[in-house]
């Protein structure tokens, strides 16, 4: 991970992500580099989602823009049948020869968040996962849709993404990307953050009712905790209630 991180702006969301694991190809699993913080991040959204969805075990489960697996692994570990979708193909390598190392079965398929039904995923999960993928897909409402559609009445979805204010803009881009450099110059468009009332009314038209908004506050040592202060970087969960 001393190697500079390549500059990925101007290149479409999925191409970043290649460009990212095909420089760097530990980049998922590592605990250094631009990806470290999402290990510790997952250890608080797992548990977050675990209290609100009462437990993972003997669920269908489908996470949305898995990468890695990083997600998807803990999902798998605590009993949950996992679908894991992501339009990296490098990414979701990494992914699958993971889980067979950690002797993990999961279900890894090539696809973008907006297709999903043209992916060959039909109704019947009851949890899908949106978590740090939000705020890169290329058309919104179209994903929410596609969430919704395979989403079992009464189904749960966990989501987490960024808010788009000036203080997520300065610490997530201006300092990550371009000051400290421990992310990708280009890796956020700014204009893809998402506000949570943007994500609140999105998710109520296609019959998904938020339930609970925190934030996600990061301490100087990197470890994450839940906040009341959503301005930076939010996680909650809805329902499907039609």
């Amino acid at each position: 991970m001393s190697d500079p991180l390549p500059r990925v702006g101007g290149l479409s969301e999925p191409a970043k992500y290649e460009r990212l694991v095909e420089r760097t190809p530990g980049v998922w699993w590592s605990d250094e580099g631009p990806f470290a913080g999402l290990h510790q991040l997952n250890v608080i959204r797992v548990e977050y989602f675990r209290g609100a969805f009462g437990g993972f075990g003997g669920k269908k489960v489908l996470d949305v823009g898995c990468g890695g697996g990083i997600l998807a692994e803990s999902l798998a570990r605590e009993g949950a049948a996992v679908t894991g979708v992501d339009p990296s193909e490098k990414s979701l390598t990494v992914a699958r020869e993971h889980a067979a190392q950690s002797g993990l079965t999961i279900d890894y398929r090539a696809g973008s968040a907006e297709g999903l039904a043209a992916s060959g995923f039909g109704p019947g999960f009851d949890l899908v996962f949106a978590v740090d993928v939000l705020e890169h897909v290329e058309d919104l409402d179209r994903t929410l849709a596609a969430i919704a559609a395979v989403l079992a009445p009464g189904g749960g979805l966990g989501f987490l993404t960024h808010n788009r204010t000036i203080a997520a803009f300065l610490q997530l881009i201006w300092d990550e990307e371009y000051v400290e450099h421990t992310m990708p110059e280009g890796f956020h468009d700014f204009a893809r953050f998402i506000t949570p009332a943007e994500l609140t009314d999105g998710l109520t038209r296609h019959g998904m009712v938020v339930q609970e908004v925190q934030g996600v506050g990061r301490a100087a040592d990197g470890s994450r905790s839940l906040i009341d202060d959503t301005t930076v970087t939010y996680i909650g969960w809805a329902l499907r209630t039609r």
